[in-house]
């Protein structure tokens, strides 16, 4: 009776467009009216679901994507990528993807990815003559990379719920997110001439090298972070706190730092982390419920009951997550579902690195999947285009991130041989 009060209530207040967070601990609040358990383990759960020092990974991270954004690298970036491809037919498109997959190795955002190189990469591609519509789709697909090429906010949220190893995760994600790109790039390539897409002049190779090495620091980002999580030298909160010095020293090193919009990068970093924590603090007391209930066992029985296992409860996890990814935020879906989902895995013999991933990647795709898609939101607003034009031109770019979701989640070694390989040989 608890459990059905409990899922009637969040899936009420969800259809009546109640916030994530307020439906999930509303829904607890109810559950705990209903049942035998003491009400103050609302406060018990929130609050431990908040106790760690990994966490302090998250404001990092957050932070030094915004530093990077306002400071003006996103430019830089894009710069040398259209430097580097930038003459082949459709050169901006397959630049845009490029700087997505720069970026991505220092913002470990979508939303930031799709705000930041978006303008730039929309009014490029508009200017060059592509069509509004076809250059906001791609922006929004490329910036899919985002969370996938570490360092990542969503993986550093799921291995500090699972207590899986953070540095794996980022490890496993480089593979995938490399095979994002590549995807969207052979796309592109394979429609360029019958959209008749512009080719920009080529560079010189002396430029490509002086544009490299003005750019170094910059695109050095992720290479010290990850090197530093590698080599045991930072713990992942020591890592985030490097990746905002670093940043910072970046920017000022540039001269694109203007001290006037400090406020302004604290402000939104504060935001973006408090919306993330009470999600996760509210909904760890949700998942802890349906947890108590013995809702994974059932379920994963019943996969162990199927002939095909592990193939169909990965099928119908990368099903549920696209799913909700149209309707829902990526960490509320992340931290809801990660308990059971993870419970079910290990019954299953499913590696819980390669189950991040998969979920992230999941996840990543929901940013550009109508009706919610806040990416594409966001480059419908940058274009200034009506949203049923992005929504139409985002289609075709979902088969290419589709085709390579199903070729990580089948093929485990391209998350697990990178992480086993470099790890043991440390």
């Amino acid at each position: 009776m608890a459990l059905l009060v409990l899922f009637i209530v969040f899936l009420f207040l969800m259809i009546i467009g109640a916030p994530v967070a307020i439906a999930m601990g509303i829904a607890s609040i109810c559950y705990l009216a209903v049942s035998d358990l003491q009400s103050t383990i609302i406060v018990v759960r929130m609050v431990d679901s908040l106790d760690g020092l990994t966490l302090l990974a998250i404001p990092f991270f957050v932070l030094a994507g915004e530093i990077m954004n306002q400071g003006g690298l996103t430019e830089r970036l894009f710069g040398f990528a259209s430097k580097l491809i930038g003459h082949v037919r459709g050169g901006l498109a397959h630049v845009n993807i490029l700087a997505s997959m720069f970026f991505a190795g220092i913002s470990g955002s979508a939303v930031a990815d799709a705000a930041g190189l978006g303008r730039i990469e929309i009014k490029a591609m508009t200017n060059a003559g592509y069509k509004p519509a076809f250059s906001a789709a791609l922006t929004a697909a490329s910036s899919c990379i985002g969370p996938i090429i570490p360092p990542s906010i969503l993986m550093v949220v799921y291995g500090t719920m699972t207590d899986v190893s953070i540095p794996a995760l980022f490890i496993g994600g480089v593979v995938p997110g490399v095979l994002l790109g590549v995807a969207m790039m052979i796309y592109v390539a394979m429609i360029a001439g019958r959209e008749g897409f512009p080719r920009q002049p080529r560079a010189r190779l002396v430029e490509v090298f002086r544009s490299f090495l003005q750019n170094i620091l910059a695109l050095g980002t992720p290479v010290v972070v990850l090197a530093g999580l590698v080599f045991g030298i930072v713990t992942p909160t020591e890592a985030g706190a490097v990746a905002v010095i670093y940043s910072l020293l970046v920017a000022i090193v540039y001269g694109d730092f203007d001290i006037r919009s400090a406020g302004r990068i604290l402000e939104e970093s504060l935001v973006s982390t408090a919306q993330i924590l009470f999600i996760m603090s509210c909904s760890a007391l949700f998942g802890w419920l349906v947890t108590t209930e013995q809702v994974p066992e059932m379920l994963a029985q019943v996969f162990k009951a199927s002939p095909f296992g592990q193939a169909a409860f990965l099928m119908a996890t990368n099903v549920i997550l696209l799913f909700m990814g149209t309707f829902m935020s990526l960490t509320a879906i992340l931290v809801i579902f990660t308990p059971a989902l993870l419970e079910m895995a290990l019954a299953l013999g499913v590696d819980p690195v390669h189950l991040g991933i998969v979920m992230v990647l999941n996840l990543t795709i929901g940013v550009i999947t109508p009706p919610l898609g806040w990416c594409l939101y966001i480059v419908t607003e940058i274009a200034e285009i009506k949203f049923v034009e992005t929504a139409r031109a985002i289609i075709p770019f979902l088969i290419p991130l589709v085709l390579v979701l199903l070729l990580v989640t089948y093929v485990p070694a391209f998350v697990l041989w990178p992480v086993d390989w470099i790890l043991s040989a440390n």
